[in-house]
């Protein structure tokens, strides 16, 4: 959902503000858009949850607790790797902060191009 939120947020700034302006060096925002698929393309994908049978409590109309809850989603295990990077640079970029994010976005591209 923020991949393609990112990508239609980035096509529209290139087609307003950029379709008569000489040639610029892409914003954090724009390479991030561009790395998100390479970096989707060589992370593994998480298998999907498995579901379980509705309990009685829930038939009864009782509100989850938040031990059930904890136990409910599954946590996640952090990004790494070039996602981890990707990830702090979405965080910078939306921070406002255009040298860490470009900083973040390199350290990326260097993690997927095995420098």
């Amino acid at each position: 959902m923020r991949t393609s939120f990112l990508f239609a947020l980035a096509a529209g700034t290139l087609a307003s503000g950029l379709a008569g302006t000489p040639a610029l060096a892409a914003s954090c925002l724009e390479q991030i858009v561009a790395l998100q698929a390479r970096v989707d393309a060589v992370t593994p994908k998480q298998p999907a949850p498995p579901t379980a049978p509705q309990t009685v409590g829930a038939q009864l109309d009782h509100q989850p607790t938040a031990s059930s809850m904890a136990a409910a989603t599954g946590n996640l295990p952090p990004p790494v790797g070039p996602a981890a990077a990707l990830n702090a640079a979405q965080n910078f970029q939306a921070a406002g902060d255009e040298a860490a994010c470009l900083k973040a976005v390199n350290e990326a591209r260097a993690m997927l191009e095995g420098k």
